[in-house]
């Protein structure tokens, strides 16, 4: 990639992941760091994805359940069939750095699972991966704002190109709305809309696509209720098994259209 200066924030996104994980060149990371010298936002969002990056390294032992036993078996042929003399180092580089990680299923593997190997359960697969990206995403959230849901809706359209109904903080129901923000865990392509819920975490997920499966599934201690409607997918992800998240899941039925 070019080594240009990065002119404007929105350039950031793509950059930001290599940038971190120390997979650009040394071209492309010099103009990164350059920007996050000059910009305090974009320094506190590189702060967060590597406070995030690490979080789900230390904890990839309670994140292993996500990777079944035939995604691992496959993983490790995919490792024994690259020759030593590989005509595509940059593959190998890549799986050397992923194979670790394999078998606790990280963003990286729970990721692969539902979009190149293909799980037998497509509930379960997004499930894990959307259970990961809450569980990093709500250790950076700051639990005590409440974020104006109609400003939020207009600059996710704004910036996003489509437009997002994002359900209001609820006081009945010791719901706050806390931060409006792109997943991690799926290029961008889905709207995490963070919660606190009687002051634990929740997520609302809205992906753009009807993906045609509905659900209640259990990973990580995090129970993920997944539907359809609106040709969209949504999903509410909750710490352990709260009684009355139906009431919850109603709400954001009837509001996030």
């Amino acid at each position: 990639m070019a080594e240009d200066k990065i002119k404007d924030c929105a350039e950031l996104d793509a950059r930001l992941t290599p940038f971190v994980d120390g997979e650009d060149s040394p071209g492309e990371h010099r103009a990164v760091a350059a920007h996050l010298s000059d910009c305090p936002p974009c320094r506190q969002h590189a702060d967060d994805e590597v406070s995030a990056r690490d979080y789900v390294q230390t904890h990839r032992e309670e994140l292993r359940v996500s990777a079944p036993p035939s995604l691992r078996t496959r993983c490790a042929l995919m490792g024994a069939q690259v020759p030593a003399s590989s005509s595509r180092p940059a593959f190998r580089a890549g799986w050397r750095k992923w194979a670790p990680l394999s078998v606790a299923a990280t963003l990286i593997l729970a990721v692969a699972g539902v979009f190149i190997f293909g799980l037998n359960n497509p509930v379960e697969a997004l499930a894990s991966t959307l259970a990961l990206d809450h569980i990093k995403c709500q250790k950076l959230a700051d639990g005590t704002r409440d974020m104006d849901a109609v400003v939020a809706s207009t600059n996710w359209e704004h910036d996003r190109g489509w437009a997002l109904a994002v359900p209001k903080t609820l006081p009945s129901e010791q719901l706050t709305l806390v931060d409006v923000r792109h997943c991690l865990s799926s290029d961008g392509l889905a709207a995490h809309l963070m919660y606190t819920w009687h002051g634990a975490p929740l997520s609302l997920y809205v992906i753009p696509d009807d993906k045609g499966h509905a659900g209640i599934v259990e990973k990580m201690g995090r129970e993920t209720v997944i539907w359809c409607a609106n040709r969209r997918t949504y999903a509410v992800v909750a710490d352990g098994h709260p009684q009355d998240l139906n009431r919850i899941i109603d709400y954001m039925k009837a509001n996030a259209k």
